[in-house]
């Protein structure tokens, strides 16, 4: 920080005095427009949060943090975990590999989501469409009529 310019402090200071919900959504703009590794939701390389909070001084380290979680919880982020594979940094340069245990875990995840969201879906009431051959009363003409 004490190589911190003047501009650079008062970008921070400008973008602290927003409320946390703001900075946050503004980081996730920032992230997801700056680091193809995040828009192609590829696995991430262990650590990376230490990178992105120092490649992201403007920002609180907190929130950076909140970001990545958030991107990490993402169900297209963890089907990729899933899918196993090579981790990327944010250059999307390969540093490293998904484990089976990382594998298996974000697998997990997946299943319990749908199964989640399953129950949800088969639990709808069902709308019951008019039946086509059921006589249409124009109640408009009734009461004008009258």
């Amino acid at each position: 920080m004490a190589n911190e310019t003047a501009l650079g402090a008062a970008l921070k200071n400008a973008v602290q005095s927003l409320s946390k919900k703001s900075q946050t959504e503004m980081i996730a703009a920032h992230v997801y427009a700056k680091y193809d590794v995040f828009k192609q939701f590829r696995p991430l390389a262990l650590g990376i949060h230490e990178v992105l909070i120092a490649a992201l001084p403007q920002f609180d380290a907190q929130l950076v943090s909140r970001v990545l979680a958030n991107h990490c919880r993402r169900q297209r982020y963890l089907k990729a975990l899933a899918r196993g594979g090579k981790r990327f940094d944010l250059a999307l340069k390969a540093v490293g590999e998904v484990t089976a245990e990382e594998k298996a875990a974000a697998e997990r995840m997946c299943q319990a989501r749908a199964e989640k969201v399953a129950p949800k879906v088969a639990d709808a009431p069902v709308v019951d469409a008019p039946a086509a051959d059921a006589p249409v009363v124009d109640t408009a003409s009734e009461t004008s009529a009258e």
